[in-house]
């Protein structure tokens, strides 16, 4: 009863501290200089250590400062939080009880300061190792659902999330022993960081509905200066080391992926998308490339897919790619999931520009030649798909102007990566789809074409090549019918120049035998 009456006595006191401190109009000197006058004193006693927190974290009430502003104020904060935490543990060595202090800290006034100090106590008892540290944590990261004020409520899951970094369970159930009722396992961290997360990103989307809706773009740059405080939350996942697949798969990806979806909010969806990519190893990915992808198709409309597909792609190439790399296991046929699921995806986004639909083929393409370069028949099966795609965006050709420098980068990829043209002759469709290229393109890819077999010097042994090599250069050759006069018109250095390419060329037409060379002979052929 004594102690109960003594805590109820210096809660009294905490409030009466706290309780008055509303946060008056300034840019964030007054609540500086208020942190700045409250900061610990090196000899004080505990309650008056408590007392002055109190005082300095109920500026951390304030809605009058901008995210920029905040941030500095709630750093200065912090910095002095940490020498509480250890003047704590200092005095719970000399054996202070943990329990009265923990129970203490509830009674500040304000929920802001005292949240704030019953984490910072949180952490101190589960140091201590007293207590259950699988019970704190879940009892902090639900209490704080206490502050809904988006900017507040962000900052004060980050200083959890920051304080308990260290401290989270990581051991899996069978390593745990008789203490991991006590002391949590590694699905304990899971749940604890997925819902700090899913809170914390509902707090992020909600910011945009506050203020007047002429300043819309002043909230979505500032949701982006605070975006890293969510994805922080991704960061503390993938640093649990017994995480592993099958537990990334059950738990860890689905949870990250139900609230993505759910939140239906564009600026979210994709920076948590990316998040993903880049925090978590690429054995996770290979292990669940499907839900990822479906998770694609599911995102709002306003979400540009080609980023995030093409950053995933672009970062299993480059793994499989090293050389410390044990390559894509056999079992995973990762060109033919990234194919069709890149197809439901097109098919679902009615509106998706035509050039984000190249974007994502030439990143399919990469994938191919980087993970699969023997196999030509996954570049040609890109490349039949585009042109199936052309074929419906342009019935005349017209669609494809605002596309061209897409499909154009599309067709030099093979180029630059076989570096032999003969292997390019191998891709059916590599021909059709130069029919929906402006003749200045054409001509670009026909220069790109000769110049690549002159630099490596590759010949052109048969009769059937030559031919095939010709047509796909036939704007170096002939007059085409799509030539406006200005291109008629052509430079006469800039012709002859051409004419030296193609002259070049003829020598590069070397067959094996005579009767051969006679057959491939260009002054034999027909033009």
């Amino acid at each position: 009863r004594d102690s109960r009456t003594a805590n109820h006595a210096a809660g009294t006191a905490l409030r009466s501290r706290g309780a008055g401190k509303v946060p008056r109009r300034g840019a964030g000197d007054r609540e500086t200089r208020v942190v700045s006058d409250e900061t610990m004193p090196g000899q004080t006693q505990l309650m008056d250590a408590l007392k002055h927190a109190s005082n300095m974290l109920g500026e951390l009430r304030t809605s009058m400062l901008s995210p920029k502003s905040y941030y500095e104020l709630y750093m200065q904060v912090c910095d002095e939080l940490r020498h509480l935490e250890l003047a704590l543990l200092d005095d719970i060595q000399r054996g202070s009880a943990v329990k009265d202090l923990y129970e203490l800290v509830q009674y500040a006034g304000n929920i802001v300061p005292r949240l704030y100090l019953l984490i910072t106590v949180g952490v101190v008892f589960i140091k201590a190792g007293q207590v259950s540290r699988k019970d704190i944590l879940k009892d902090l990261v639900e209490m704080c659902r206490g502050v809904q004020h988006p900017l507040r409520g962000l900052f004060l899951r980050n200083y959890l999330l920051q304080c308990t970094r260290n401290l989270l369970p990581d051991a899996r159930e069978e390593e745990a022993g008789v203490d991991k009722g006590k002391d949590g396992i590694v699905q304990d961290s899971v749940d604890f960081v997925l819902l700090n997360y899913s809170e914390m990103n509902k707090l992020w989307v909600r910011i945009q509905h506050q203020g007047h809706s002429r300043e819309r773009e002043k909230r979505e740059k500032e949701r982006q200066e605070l975006r890293i405080l969510v994805g922080t939350n991704l960061v503390r996942l993938s640093q649990l080391e017994m995480v592993d697949v099958r537990l990334y798969r059950r738990s860890v990806l689905s949870g990250l992926l139900e609230q993505i979806v759910s939140c239906r909010d564009p600026i979210a969806q994709e920076y948590l998308m990316e998040c993903i990519i880049q925090v978590f190893p690429d054995e996770f990915h290979l292990q669940s490339l499907g839900e990822f992808l479906q998770t694609c198709g599911e995102l709002h409309q306003k979400v540009n897919v080609k980023n995030i597909v093409i950053a995933l792609i672009d970062r299993l190439a480059a793994y499989a790619s090293r050389t410390d790399s044990p390559g894509i296991p056999n079992d995973i046929q990762l060109f033919d999931v990234f194919s069709e699921q890149i197809s439901v995806i097109i098919h679902s986004r009615t509106d998706m520009p035509p050039e984000d639909i190249v974007s994502l083929q030439a990143a399919l393409i990469n994938l191919a030649l980087k993970c699969y370069p023997d196999r030509v028949d996954y570049v040609d099966k890109v490349l039949r798909y585009t042109a199936e795609i052309f074929a419906k965006f342009a019935e005349g050709g017209d669609a494809a102007a605002g596309v061209s420098k897409e499909l154009l980068r599309l067709l030099k990829i093979p180029i630059d990566s076989y570096l032999n043209v003969l292997t390019v002759l191998e891709l059916g469709h590599f021909a059709p789809l130069l029919e929906y290229l402006s003749y200045a393109a054409r001509k670009e890819i026909s220069l790109y074409l000769v110049n690549n077999a002159l630099d490596n010097n590759t010949t052109v042994p048969t009769q059937e090549e030559v031919d095939r090599f010709l047509q796909l250069v036939d704007t170096l050759i002939t007059d085409q019918k799509d030539q406006d006069d200005a291109e008629l018109n052509i430079d006469p250095e800039d012709f002859a120049e051409e004419q030296v390419l193609m002259g070049r060329l003829i020598f590069l037409m070397q067959a094996v035998s005579p009767d051969q060379q006679y057959l491939v002979s260009p002054r034999d052929r027909k033009s």
